[in-house]
């Protein structure tokens, strides 16, 4: 990025035993958020899956701790999904509102974006196609209507 500082850090969010062993499914990565930030926003790079337990727990913690007023969270990493952290979206979409910053969802893989057309919750967040978000209502050049059809 041009003219700005841009740090990154990693969190890996392993369910292991205390010997590193894996303790669901067989898999050793279940969730990991890179975190990309210059002074004005902060991008959240999820991979993996964003299930019930430890992994919609590290992301809420992840987002409502960052200071910047614009935080976008890239879901194109996202393998899969449950109702549990499709729900966390939405309350995040809403503690974001209340609390004054901009969230914006950025490229959700195909698995996500099935669930939110599923459940119609489109409407409800705040969603981008671009590879840099657009600005809060504006839908980056992709017709809203075509995303949803």
């Amino acid at each position: 990025m041009p003219n700005s500082q841009m740090t990154k850090n990693a969190v890996r969010c392993d369910e292991n035993d205390r010997h590193g062993r894996a303790t669901r499914n067989g898999s050793q990565e279940m969730l990991r958020i890179d975190i990309e930030t210059t002074k004005t926003f902060a991008t959240l790079i999820c991979a993996g899956q964003l299930i019930l337990g430890v992994e919609t727990e590290t992301l809420r913690t992840m987002v409502q701790s960052r200071t910047e007023e614009n935080i976008r969270v890239d879901l194109s990493g996202v393998e899969k999904i449950d109702a549990s952290g499709l729900g966390l979206l939405v309350e995040l979409q809403s503690w974001a509102r209340e609390t004054g910053h901009i969230l914006t969802l950025i490229d959700p893989s195909e698995a996500v974006w099935r669930l939110v057309i599923l459940t119609k919750l489109y409407s409800t967040l705040e969603i981008s196609y671009t590879a840099v978000a657009a600005p809060a209502g504006e839908h980056g050049g992709i017709g809203y209507d075509e995303m949803i059809a």
